[in-house]
């Protein structure tokens, strides 16, 4: 049914015309589950909260390996467009990608009797990995999960792990020719110094923790003294997450307020003979979906082309996806 490129440029047309934004995944999740029980599978919802729902489809036999991506995706939506072998819209990349090349990749295998496998499709990995957080209840015990982000089609063996604070730095307003206190901006300049200067370790495999301050906001006005500044940041993980956070602290000192608004380890994934390897900064839904099985992470498109306004990716990728998930998928099951 998808066999062909044009036919999976097709589906992967429909699924990014369909807005799916973080929050609101449900109209997809619609969708997806008409087009698998169109392909024979069944079809299940498993509920996140009172709107969205996560969307898990089988055979009559227990999976042996899932596939699995996100259906959410990040903020703007546009629409599908193309340009010869470059296409184009929000999720191309990240992950309807990859979901295109599964869904194309579990009706082939079915077709060639491969029976004991299944589909799981996740939301609200683009904010905190609640739809992933909850599959992990699932009665499912399949041997792998084969998560799909864009991976350059290689297989990431570790991603490093995450933790994402707010710094607030409090002062005292006044007129700036006559300050009758500390600013708040020039506190928050001189704490967030301090962890922009600090060396926060490497690992022989995950490479170098590094720190990116994404946001500042603070202050009135060029003439007034700062009552109030925050900053929010991420640390990408090598290393220990509670190192990270006692080394934060200490630095920080009392003069600012510090909350961690969440946190991952680095996780180690499994490794696939034959296929190149690469470790991965970004995160992922894998940390939550080994409770269920073995994580093999790939798929098709570059981070580099993701949650861009020209977010893209080649046709080529998408069918060299499609090839990689059956070849892995056969390989794996026959173990």
């Amino acid at each position: 049914m998808f066999a062909s490129d044009e036919a999976r440029i097709e589906l992967l047309e429909t699924l990014v015309n369909i807005s799916s934004l973080t929050g609101s995944e449900g109209e997809l999740g619609s969708h997806l589950e008409r087009l698998l029980g169109k392909i024979g599978l069944r079809v299940e919802r498993q509920h996140v909260d009172s709107e969205r729902f996560n969307v898990i489809a089988t055979t009559t036999k227990p999976p042996k390996l899932l596939f699995c991506t996100h259906m959410d995706t990040v903020r703007p939506h546009f629409s599908f467009s193309r340009e010869a072998e470059i296409l184009y819209g929000r999720g191309v990349c990240d992950a309807k990608g990859s979901m295109t090349a599964m869904v194309a990749a579990a009706d082939e295998l079915i077709s060639r009797g491969h029976e004991e496998i299944g589909l799981l499709f996740v939301v609200g990995e683009e904010l905190d990995s609640d739809g992933a957080r909850k599959a992990a209840d699932l009665d499912l015990h399949p041997n792998y999960i084969i998560l799909g982000e864009p991976t350059e089609n290689i297989v990431a063996i570790a991603q490093k792990g995450t933790l994402v604070f707010r710094v607030r730095a409090s002062g005292q307003a006044g007129h700036s020719a006559y300050p009758r206190g500390p600013s708040a901006i020039h506190m928050l300049l001189g704490a967030l110094n301090r962890l922009t200067l600090e060396d926060w370790g490497q690992d022989p495999t995950l490479g170098e923790t590094t720190l990116n301050i994404g946001r500042i906001e603070g202050g009135e006005g060029p003439n007034v003294v700062a009552a109030s500044a925050v900053a929010e940041g991420i640390f990408r993980v090598a290393g220990s997450v509670e190192d990270v956070t006692n080394r934060l602290t200490r630095i920080l000192g009392s003069e600012v307020e510090l909350d961690i608004l969440s946190s991952s380890e680095p996780v180690f994934l499994t490794p696939v003979e034959g296929f190149d390897e690469m470790v991965v900064s970004f995160g992922s839904d894998a940390p939550y979906l080994q409770e269920l099985g073995k994580v093999v992470l790939m798929g098709p498109g570059s981070i580099q082309n993701a949650h861009r306004p020209d977010e893209r990716i080649l046709v080529s990728e998408i069918a060299r996806a499609f090839e990689n998930y059956c070849v892995v998928a056969e390989r794996l099951l026959t173990e």
